[in-house]
């Protein structure tokens, strides 16, 4: 299982649980259960006060009172109970045998009391490195490993010694480092759209050893569709689900990639939460519902999205006359989508409606060009795929460092040019609280007293 939460709340809390060197420290992590079972997301970490240790040198013993109190919220609100406490001068997270006896008297009691899952985790005092574990309600235990959310992710349950170094991936790793390749291996993406870019973004993550893929379409392969997706075939027009297309495809390859299949359109056919649990998501979308969706996703569920998209214009010649695409990584930290203004009200209207209304709405003037074909040719969307992978690669391996990770790369093709893009303006955002309101800010700051973990 994993522990997602954002850096904001994770900063200062571990450094304010390994301040002290001479004791332990301890605090709480009250997690949300997103859907899927696999994924936790922290709503609110606390400190144990000073007081309210009954034992506090080598090992731990906490007053039950202040238990109480401080897993009240979660009795409250429906969510997991994680533990966590410090090994000073400890460069590796270990449970120790004072630990085990611990959680052995705790973890039951908290299943008694609440659903759960429950856990705890080990801070290494000397270089922040965690381990964590997690009862689940049947009494089984496994592990848990802990994401942190921010402009870049990071992974501090992983040593970079976790999977067996493959020979599939000696080159990679020279670029990436095991670390980054161990990384990869653990990391769970979902694909939203699998027209031409989708497919070679996920032809990407496949070949690159991406542990788990979860592909999202509602649409079988069309003819026009074999020239720009890669793996169709002519026999796959009219019968093959594109989702198939791609779990086939990643079989063939035999990299070990596990795919998940959703057959249907998100937040028609499938509902947001079948997704909420991924890592990151790929927004590779031409529609604006789904874009909104998985842009609140991300801001909603700490769950970072890279969305992509390109634009034509020819002439009757069939020349290139203007041709723009876009990588816009969006998530904690950053501009959401509706702040660079690629989510459009009335086109989300019009895609809500019924046929019936749509066609009567087409008819009086109201809709146009919704439904015309748009010019797609697969080099320019393997440009794009291609951008949009690398900045995965950015924010989850850190392999061309983390000071200052782009939030837009705009590309011309006819100019041969990409650029990144400063988001300028002062507007109040409701989704990504860039420039919150004073009255959002007095909100945020009366919610920061004694938690965290507000999205």
């Amino acid at each position: 299982m994993n522990l997602r939460i954002l850096e904001s709340d994770w900063t200062p809390f571990a450094e304010a649980l390994r301040e002290r060197r001479d004791v332990e420290t301890a605090g709480f992590i009250l997690a949300e259960r997103l859907a899927g079972g696999d994924t936790l997301l922290a709503r609110r970490v606390a400190l144990v006060p000073d007081d309210g240790y009954l034992i506090r040198c080598d090992h731990l013993r906490i007053d039950p009172v202040t238990i109480n109190r401080q897993i009240r919220p979660a009795r409250d609100q429906g969510l997991s109970v994680l533990t966590i406490h410090t090994h000073p001068g400890s460069s590796k997270a270990w449970f120790s045998k004072s630990d085990d006896r611990g959680d052995a008297r705790l973890m039951p009691a908290l299943l008694a009391q609440m659903e759960g899952p429950h856990g705890s985790l080990v801070l290494a005092g000397d270089t922040g490195h965690t381990a964590g574990r997690i009862w689940l309600p049947s009494g089984a235990m496994t592990s848990l490993d802990l994401r942190i959310v921010g402009r870049t992710m990071q992974f501090p349950s992983l040593s970079g010694n976790g999977h067996e170094s493959e020979a599939w991936f000696h080159r990679q790793q020279l670029a990436l480092g095991h670390g980054g390749q161990e990384v990869l291996r653990d990391l769970h993406v979902v694909v939203v759209g699998l027209g031409g870019t989708g497919s070679v973004v996920f032809a990407q993550l496949v070949h690159l050893g991406v542990g788990r893929i979860t592909v999202v379409d509602g649409d079988r392969v069309e003819a026009s569709n074999v020239s720009r997706i890669l793996g169709a075939t002519i026999r796959d027009v009219g019968v093959t689900w594109k989702v198939d297309l791609a779990a086939r495809y990643a079989q063939h390859v035999g990299l070990g990639t596990r795919v998940d299949v959703l057959r249907g359109h998100l937040g028609a056919g499938v509902p947001v939460t079948e997704i909420e649990a991924a890592d990151i998501g790929l927004s590779c979308v031409d529609r604006h519902v789904p874009r909104a969706l998985l842009n609140r996703l991300a801001y909603d569920k700490a769950m970072p999205v890279i969305d992509m998209g390109s634009a034509f214009r020819v002439n009757t010649e069939g020349r290139l006359t203007a041709g723009a695409g876009r990588v816009v990584v969006v998530g904690p930290g950053r501009p959401c989508l509706s702040c660079w203004g690629h989510i459009d009200p009335h086109r989300m209207r019009v895609e809500s409606l019924s046929e019936g209304d749509r066609a009567r709405e087409a008819a009086d003037g109201y809709v146009q060009g919704a439904d015309i074909p748009q010019p797609s040719v697969v080099a320019f969307n393997t440009m794009i795929a291609g951008a949009a992978v690398i900045e995965l690669l950015r924010l989850t391996t850190g392999f061309a460092g983390t000071e200052d990770p782009p939030l837009r790369l705009s590309f011309d093709f006819a100019k041969g040019t990409v650029r990144r893009n400063a988001l300028a303006g002062t507007e109040p955002c409701t989704i990504c609280l860039r420039n919150p309101s004073e009255q959002e800010k007095l909100k945020l700051s009366r919610d920061a007293v004694g938690t965290a973990g507000h999205f």
